[in-house]
């Protein structure tokens, strides 16, 4: 996708690409929200600035996926000094991108698919960490709202300034759901909560999500953050009925819910990021009675670690 800087409001950009950034204008000085995957990236964001003839003041990164903050480190080594913000897991991840294969990989060392760039970014130090409990952050004079959007990843946050809200990957462009119909989750009931979060905006803001172009209306937002929800609950629906009917593998169920959606899982990544979304399920099956009674890990008679409904 090519790059384009696209002004939403007086002061307030979204820089479209493949992942996107947004770019808010505080006097003579940017705020850059999100970095994008690597330094091409990055050079984008710098060009961006030096155009406006702004400084940069200030980073905050949403979320610690590689295609979110790949472009940091180009960002560190070639401005002056400037601010990294994020919230305390992502900021952990951002400082050691190892993590997120380690995450992938259930606790190992990542094996060579699991460490290009869009599962192993460059590092880079987080100056400030943001408090969870923080529904406001004041930089370079100006006070921007917090939103807490988690669930595609544990502690993402969206960004409000004026009348734009900074989305993250809090939901997915219809037609990326058509193509990759599992969504990378690592917590349900958290992206549950934060489509009722996005409900309350649709129609008062505008929406500059972290994949796609912004949503101006009140309907077609509404429209995305539905399907998306839908798309959670049939995985959540689907990974139910697996455990009923046949006590089933983390491996197991992953197939089986890229069969009934449609999609093959040809390389390890699209395998480990499925699996982490149905890992999800499961947890959320477990955890809330009211879906599933009692749901439980155990050892089938060849020794596998299985989840079977057991009430």
């Amino acid at each position: 996708m090519a790059f384009e800087a696209v002004l939403l409001a007086p002061d307030i950009y979204h820089l479209q690409s493949g992942a996107n950034s947004g770019l808010i204008v505080a006097g003579e000085q940017a705020i850059v929200i999100d970095a994008g995957l690597d330094d091409d990236a990055g050079k984008k964001i710098r060009r961006t600035i030096e155009s406006l003839h702004l400084t940069l003041a200030a980073l905050i990164i949403t979320h610690a996926h590689a295609d979110h903050f790949g472009g940091a480190h180009y960002l560190r080594r070639t401005l002056p000094t400037f601010t990294v913000y994020a919230p305390p897991l992502e900021a952990a991840i951002i400082e050691n991108p190892l993590l997120e294969g380690i995450m992938l990989s259930g606790g190992a060392l990542p094996f060579a698919p699991l460490t290009g760039k869009f599962t192993l970014a460059q590092p880079c130090k987080v100056d400030q960490v943001i408090d969870p409990q923080a529904t406001t952050l004041t930089i370079a004079g100006i006070e921007l709202g917090i939103v807490r959007l988690h669930g595609h990843s544990p502690e993402q946050i969206g960004i409000q300034y004026k009348n734009v809200l900074f989305t993250a990957d809090a939901f997915l462009p219809i037609e990326t759901l058509e193509k990759h119909p599992i969504p990378f989750t690592a917590h349900i009931e958290s992206a549950m909560y934060s489509f009722n979060t996005l409900f309350d905006y649709a129609g008062k803001s505008i929406f500059a999500p972290g994949h796609g172009v912004e949503i101006k209306d009140e309907q077609t937002a509404n429209n995305v953050i539905e399907t998306n929800r839908v798309r959670l609950d049939d995985i959540l629906a689907y990974v139910d009925d697996c455990i009923r009917n046949t006590p089933s593998t983390e491996a197991d169920i992953t197939f089986k819910v890229a069969a009934k959606f449609g999609t093959i899982l040809n390389s390890p990544v699209s395998y480990y990021l499925a699996r982490t979304t149905i890992q999800a399920a499961i947890v959320e099956l477990y955890n809330v009675v009211e879906r599933v009674q009692v749901i439980a890990p155990m050892t089938d008679n060849v020794g596998r670690l299985v989840w079977k409904a057991v009430v």
